[in-house]
């Protein structure tokens, strides 16, 4: 039996930045607003990448605050999920066959965009032509894309210099590495478990991307997805770690008057 052809996603394709406030302000007819409607191409895109991402991170929370969860998302509420919205507009920008045609289909459909999980045919078409395969064979590549999202989200806070500083002089990017990992273990932010591994795994890919596995992208991709909302919860928390622990990683490495060979 011949293989499926697989191919790596293209990330070059420009993709929307709308909100799902703005849908529905675009949308708002007189109040009480509940009614269906027609959505544009970039207004169902929007309402697709929101069900995928409530799709991708509801088993974060119990099921009884599954509800809160999906309000946050449609309010904007927390930063990171617009991690995952991102890549689900990358995703159905690289459909094609059937796939796409069913995407397409999809605009014939009027909408109740404030119920945004009312519609069967386009929850299973989140489900089985986007979930499956973020949570499937994409797992990596869902992985790869977040830790350079969250690398750039995190560049934003003092510090990051740092690591910029060691890509470009560090002949031996192992000790690097191995010391940051050891000053973010003796940091005083009380991390998790899962929040360390995956600051690890950040300044790997951007320290040493040439020794950053599937296997690495893979860990990052199933942190990410089962850990979204409390990273953005804690987003804060976690660049200052990072900022401490690269600080004294940088600190380290001029006492010890730079990597030897």
């Amino acid at each position: 039996m011949p293989e499926t052809p697989y191919k790596v996603l293209d990330f070059s394709l420009p993709i929307s930045r709308q909100t799902y406030g703005e849908v529905l302000d675009e949308l708002a007819g007189p109040f009480p607003f509940h009614k269906k409607s027609k959505v544009s191409d970039k207004q169902l895109k929007t309402l697709i990448a929101t069900i995928f991402t409530y799709g991708l991170h509801y088993s974060e929370v119990p099921e009884e605050k599954r509800e809160l969860l999906l309000k946050a998302i449609l309010e904007d509420k927390q930063p990171l999920f617009d991690l995952s919205q991102t890549f689900a507009r990358h995703l159905m920008n690289n459909l094609d066959g059937s796939s796409k045609s069913q995407l397409e289909a999809l605009h014939t459909i009027e909408y109740d965009v404030n119920r945004p999980l009312s519609n069967e045919r386009l929850v299973d078409f989140v489900e089985e032509e986007l979930l499956d395969q973020t949570t499937s064979y994409r797992k990596w590549e869902y992985g790869h894309f977040s830790t350079a999202y969250l690398s750039t989200y995190l560049s934003l806070h003092d510090g990051w210099e740092n690591l910029e500083k060691a890509q470009e002089n560090n002949s031996r990017p192992e000790a690097y590495l191995k010391n940051f990992c050891k000053e973010l273990e003796k940091s005083r932010y009380g991390l998790d478990a899962h929040e360390q591994l995956l600051l690890d795994l950040i300044v790997k890919a951007k320290l040493w991307p040439k020794k950053t596995v599937m296997a690495d992208y893979l860990l990052a991709g199933t942190i990410v997805q089962q850990h979204l909302l409390g990273l953005s919860l804690r987003s804060k928390k976690l660049a200052s770690a990072m900022n401490f622990a690269l600080e004294r990683t940088s600190i380290i490495n001029k006492r010890k008057g730079g990597p030897k060979p």
